[in-house]
């Protein structure tokens, strides 16, 4: 279910627009309408359940930039709110602001304004996804003794959520995702290669021999590659499906 804000002035409006989308997708739930910024910010800082605002840029008491300006938990709703404007040059600027996922104007389309309703609830739910992907390569690599604070140990991390989330990409072309993640951090393959084989010696010389040798399933006290380090937390994250 998706749980929807109304905040418009424009009370005729709001409600033909709450009738649309009830009607066009049942898993839209309108949770609340609100008419002015006063009343919108008091309920966007008292609920925990909100997924969408859909917020007029103009309305009384507050406007959308002072509302959002005020909004005590702004991490609650990053990614979170639709702008509706008629002031393009005004409120423009606002979808700088990291709790904007986008704007639209006055005379959009209800219809476009389910869509926009729908990329964004994707996009939040895909990214819960990657989060829980994170944590669970991260947990795999501090059971190792990696240190997570060791940059070479975050492009590890970023490596391995790229191949998970890109299956075509085989292993063997691990070179091409170093310079991959490369541009995502303004640096060069090399120095992501670098620091992740620095990373992978410390947590060598960190962990425990038994625990290593038991991890990757070695019969002797060898260093693990990169490449099989990959694709051992792969392995282990797939069999945890």
């Amino acid at each position: 279910m998706i749980n929807v804000l109304i905040a418009d002035d424009n009370v005729e409006y709001a409600v033909n627009l709450m009738n649309y989308l009830n009607r066009k997708n049942e898993n839209i739930k309108i949770c609340n309408i609100t008419k002015d910024g006063k009343e919108t910010l008091e309920i966007l800082n008292q609920k925990n359940d909100i997924d969408v605002v859909l917020l007029d840029y103009k309305m009384p008491f507050y406007n959308g930039k002072q509302i959002m300006e005020k909004i005590k938990n702004k991490s609650r709703y990053q990614d979170s709110i639709i702008i509706i404007s008629g002031e393009i040059k005004s409120s423009i600027k606002l979808c700088q602001n990291e709790m904007v996922h986008s704007l639209i104007f006055k005379t959009t389309s209800m219809d476009e304004i389910l869509m926009r309703i729908d990329e964004l609830f994707e996009y939040k739910e895909n990214s819960k996804k990657i989060d829980i992907l994170k944590n669970s390569i991260t947990e795999e690599l501090l059971y190792l003794g990696y240190d997570i604070s060791h940059k070479g140990t975050q492009y590890l991390v970023r490596v391995i959520e790229y191949i998970i989330t890109n299956p075509m990409m085989e292993l063997e072309k691990l070179e091409k995702i170093y310079s991959k993640i490369a541009t995502i951090y303004n640096t060069s393959s090399s120095n992501i290669k670098c620091r992740i084989n620095k990373a992978t010696t410390e947590m060598y010389y960190n962990c425990d021999i038994e625990k290593l040798k038991k991890y990757f399933n070695f019969d002797t006290d060898i260093k693990p590659k990169v490449r099989t380090v990959i694709n051992t937390i792969i392995i282990k994250f797939y069999n945890k499906m």
